[in-house]
């Protein structure tokens, strides 16, 4: 039976913010600037932790060119983020600025520009989201090489999807966990696990990554939680209230929630033990 309580992925959702309206249209421009008014920057804060765990992971398997799985890609931040040496303020002000070199819409003139300043050759990116319009501009531009969008919550992977899939080395997330839950995770996973592949994961206070990390273990895998970072500003203060009261609710320490105004996301590593970078080590 689903929960439905305050503090389930439903009730949560009921009380934070609904970025719906703009997350699903043929073009990124209303999402991010969306996003920028909120001050939107885990991206930006994941960006030095994944290029720190893809380089672990190139020295451990002895790899240099990576598959990245993106779960809830949208229209392929990360993958800009990743693929560049651009910020995601630069990124914002190419989509939002009046004169910014995307301020148009012609995928031609997108590609070009992302063309132009590629620096990560040696990412294949695979970009997961049911939100079928925001992948496949990701897709149309070149900054995911293949998209998944089929509802993992509810059905498995087409028979293309999971080829997409397959060889995974580092399956990557900055704001899907609690709209995918361990039953996306453990579609991607059975889909990719021959090739062993980490889970690195920042997960929006507050929402949990414990029954992903139990279905992780599953496959042989140990979960650390490693930092926090922040995710983006409260909307509301009703958003902030609510939000609280349900981190409250789950065991979560608030203080940075409470005097920042902001929400924060805690990163967590899935990797074989083996693997698994020591404590003194941060990503």
């Amino acid at each position: 039976m689903t929960k439905t309580g305050p503090s389930s992925p439903d009730g949560i959702r009921m009380v934070k913010h609904d970025f719906s309206a703009s997350y699903n249209r043929d073009w990124p421009h209303s999402y991010l600037k969306a996003h920028l008014a909120l001050d939107y920057i885990i991206p930006d804060r994941a960006k030095p932790v994944f290029l720190s765990i893809f380089d672990r992971y190139r020295s451990l398997r002895q790899k240099d060119r990576l598959k990245i799985i993106d779960i809830g890609c949208s229209y392929g931040i990360n993958a800009a983020l990743l693929r560049t040496d651009m910020s995601l303020d630069d990124l914002y002000a190419a989509y939002a600025a009046e004169d910014g070199p995307l301020a148009g819409r012609r995928s031609v003139d997108h590609r070009a520009f992302f063309e132009s300043r590629s620096v990560g050759a040696d990412l294949h990116i695979v970009g997961v989201d049911p939100s079928e319009r925001a992948a496949r501009y990701a897709r149309s531009v070149g900054l995911v090489d293949a998209i998944v969008t089929t509802d993992l919550e509810r059905t498995e992977p087409t028979v293309p999807e999971k080829r997409a899939l397959e060889g995974a080395d580092i399956i990557i997330s900055t704001g899907s966990v609690g709209y995918a839950t361990e039953r996306t995770f453990a579609r991607i996973y059975a889909a990719a696990r021959i090739s062993r592949p980490w889970v690195a994961a920042f997960v929006m206070h507050p929402y949990s990554y414990t029954d992903i990390a139990t279905m992780l273990a599953s496959h042989g895998l140990q979960s650390r939680e490693v930092l926090a970072a922040r995710q983006r500003r409260f909307s509301t203060a009703g958003e902030q209230h609510g939000l609280l009261e349900v981190m409250q609710e789950r065991g979560f320490e608030t203080r940075l929630e409470r005097t920042t105004g902001y929400i924060y996301a805690s990163f967590h590593l899935s990797a074989l033990p083996d693997e698994m970078p020591d404590q003194r080590h941060r990503p």
